[in-house]
């Protein structure tokens, strides 16, 4: 009987508990609020960024991504009905990101769509926006979430991945101490 509990308990929260990720390697473009109030991030890997990584923890535990180096790489509603959040910290985002929007209003049915801006061939991304801080918020309408918006310029970016990246990877030399040998 105690087992059968535990194991209906389980259930409810596993279904209750909604999250959504990108990962450490694609961007957050779009964000869906359907209309029974479930979450769904949209996620998209532009081609001047496929060998490009931000440093993400293994889950979404902020209330706010307010750095001006990270955007929102997951997000995870709990059973008390609280936003959390996985800010991906990305060093470059300081130097070729810039603010576009700091309150884009998205109620239940509706949805939010960055843009991703093409060279005259098509080819190669120009620049692309990204969903960098989410919060949810009530009004006399009810129940939205608020965006803050920024664009990154693709042509800017060097093709080095940052240094944290770099240590992370097997087997790692430190170039300057191999030099000084």
């Amino acid at each position: 009987m105690i087992l059968r509990a535990i194991w209906a308990l389980l259930v409810m929260a596993i279904s209750t508990t909604i999250a959504d990720f990108c990962g450490n390697n694609r961007i957050p473009f779009g964000i869906e609020v359907h209309k029974d109030g479930h979450l769904t991030l949209l996620c998209s890997r532009p081609n001047c960024h496929e060998k490009k990584y931000a440093e993400c923890p293994e889950r979404a535990e902020s209330t706010s991504c307010s750095s001006n180096t990270s955007w929102v790489g997951g997000l995870q509603k709990t059973i008390d009905d609280q936003l959390l959040l996985q800010c991906c910290e990305y060093d470059l985002m300081e130097k070729y990101g810039q603010l576009i929007f700091s309150n884009v209003v998205v109620r239940r049915g509706e949805f939010f769509e960055a843009e991703e801006r093409y060279d005259k061939n098509d080819e190669d991304v120009i620049h692309f926006d990204l969903i960098s801080n989410i919060q949810r918020g009530e009004d006399d309408k009810g129940e939205y979430y608020s965006l803050t918006v920024y664009r990154y310029f693709c042509g800017k970016i060097p093709d080095t991945p940052p240094l944290w990246y770099l240590k992370k990877n097997w087997p790692y030399w430190n170039e300057e101490k191999r030099q000084d040998s």
